[in-house]
């Protein structure tokens, strides 16, 4: 085939570390394995109306760029977000047959689709004109079916991949964490992720709080992530005031990232909404259990004992999993774990992904 255009809302930068580095680190995947791509990516993570008017009125300047540069030697498109992403593969396989495959997320479905009537109708047209649709969960997939009508046949479930090069278990725990300044005698808890409401941050240091009064003392909760909303970020670092056992660290590139699910004890993903929560395979894969929201696509990874399922937006049943992995830790289906990590490992996903560009290639 001649070259892929990868189309995202979302893209890392020097700036913004973690903003869609999963679409970054795929697109590097498929460079290592011989696909040849070009971009058409928002790296600004600004919010507001204006600001993300004027973004997006750059971003699509720089894909209208971009795709007369290289307009001959294009054989597909792939957008990572149905809606706004979308919009630019619907645009050129209407107007110049361009095949399109579009990967949708979960948020795209399960909050933007939901904005306005005319963006829910945006989605649907993108989903339906797409040659694939790639759902990263299965409940997600399900909605795409459903909801969105499209046949099931043209729909595959596949996450963005994790990997396992980077996110690997550590020699040593203790050592690890004793390396990042947490104390190893502790029960160290890790949260990564966006600083939103949607996060369930909010619950977690609410349930974190009344852990540490019961338990005083015994354990630790690190939340790494970048501030998206100034306000919302300040009302939770006010719940967190005075408990010195919470920390809030800014974004890092992902190998040393990986040093945090290596030293903590146990991974905690309360979100509201999740099309899979690839953070939280990331944190099995180095070796570390999780406790997560009974939601979207975490509700299928973490069945079968692979890790504890709470109800979203629920502090006081958040805090007693909390408190039980304090004091029991957590057992973990150890055969379901690595039979997990097999299914989504980037060689696994990226070799499925070639497949789908070829069959779908102009």
């Amino acid at each position: 085939m001649k070259k892929a255009l990868v189309i995202s809302n979302m893209y890392p930068s020097k700036e913004h570390l973690a903003y869609g580095i999963f679409v970054k680190n795929q697109v590097e995947q498929l460079e290592q394995e011989g696909i040849e791509t070009l971009l058409a990516v928002n790296t600004n993570p600004a919010t507001g109306k204006k600001n993300v008017l004027l973004k997006y009125l750059k971003w699509a300047q720089n894909f209208m760029r971009v795709f007369r540069a290289n307009k001959r030697n294009i054989s597909l498109t792939h957008s990572h977000y149905v809606f706004p992403s979308g919009l630019f593969s619907y645009y050129l396989k209407k107007r110049y047959n361009i095949p399109y495959i579009v990967t949708a997320h979960g948020g795209d479905i399960n909050k933007m689709a939901k904005k306005s009537g005319q963006i829910r109708q945006f989605t649907e047209k993108i989903l339906q004109s797409a040659d694939h649709v790639i759902a990263v969960g299965e409940e997600l997939a399900t909605t795409i079916e459903t909801v969105f009508n499209v046949a099931s046949d043209k729909i595959t479930v596949m996450s963005m991949g994790i990997d396992r090069t980077v996110f690997k278990e550590a020699p040593d725990k203790k050592q690890y964490a004793t390396q990042l300044g947490m104390d190893p005698e502790k029960t160290n808890f890790l949260f990564v992720g966006n600083i939103i409401r949607e996060k369930g941050v909010g619950e977690l240091v609410q349930a974190f709080t009344k852990l540490s009064e019961s338990m005083p003392g015994k354990a630790a909760l690190y939340c790494v992530g970048s501030t998206k909303d100034a306000n919302f970020t300040n009302e939770v670092k006010e719940l967190a005031k005075g408990n010195a056992a919470i920390h809030f660290i800014e974004p890092m590139p992902q190998h040393e990232l990986a040093h945090y699910f290596q030293a903590a004890d146990v991974f905690v993903l309360p979100s509201y909404i999740e099309g899979l929560g690839l953070v939280a395979l990331e944190a099995m894969s180095c070796g570390t259990p999780v406790i997560a929201s009974d939601v979207g696509g975490l509700h299928y990874m973490l069945a079968d004992g692979v890790g504890v399922l709470v109800p979203p937006k629920d502090a006081i049943l958040l805090q007693l999993a909390l408190e039980n992995a304090v004091k029991e830790g957590i057992p973990v289906n150890e055969a379901r774990v690595n039979e997990l990590l097999e299914t989504h490992d980037s060689k696994n996903i990226i070799a499925r992904l070639k497949d789908l560009y070829t069959i779908y290639a102009k």
